[in-house]
Order: structure tokens, then C-alpha cells, then sequence
């Protein structure tokens, strides 16, 4: 299984801040519901934070496949990679 420590330090730092801005969206979120907001308005920044959920993960399975391609490329194939990509794939679909 692939693991984020195997995926560079800038990648990590932008996953990371990627989900640090998102974190900042769901306590937006809880504050916009708790002083309640226009239901339009909470659901257009719900629809944000799950826009900026779905482009971390996207970010995470480009790296999670760039790791598998170079794996391949090295000769080092995994038998186990098929299924694991399969997975990975499955959970983000």
C-alpha cells in the first residue's frame, strides 16, 4: 500500500494546506449555521468545501499514480498494485 510519507515534501505541504484551508471552511460552516445564515448561502459553501475536498483528494490519487508509474517504470511491479489501484480508485469514484 502506497503511503503519503512516500510522496515528496512539497506534495505533502500542498495536501496539508490544502486541508488546513478546508478545516477553516467547516468551522465558516458551523459559525454561518449557528448565527443562522440564508440556507442558500451555507449550502453554496458547503458546496465549496466539498469542491476543495474533491481537489485534495485528486491531488492525492495524481501523486498515489505517479508513485505506481514509477514503481513500474523501475521494474519494481507490485503484484499487489492492480487491486490496490483498483481500490483507490473505487473509494474516489
Amino acid at each position: 500500500m502506497t503511503r503519503t510519507t512516500e510522496l515528496g515534501p512539497d506534495t505533502v505541504e500542498n495536501i496539508l494546506k490544502r486541508l488546513r484551508r478546508i478545516e477553516g471552511q467547516v468551522r465558516g460552516l458551523q459559525k454561518m449555521v449557528a448565527e443562522g445564515r440564508p440556507c442558500d448561502e451555507v449550502l453554496t459553501q458547503m458546496t465549496a468545501t466539498k469542491k476543495a475536498m474533491e481537489a485534495a483528494a485528486t491531488l492525492i490519487l495524481h501523486e498515489f499514480l505517479n508513485v505506481c508509474a514509477a514503481e513500474v517504470s523501475e521494474g519494481k511491479v507490485d503484484p499487489k498494485k492492480p487491486g490496490e489501484i483498483a481500490n483507490m480508485l473505487k473509494k474516489f469514484i
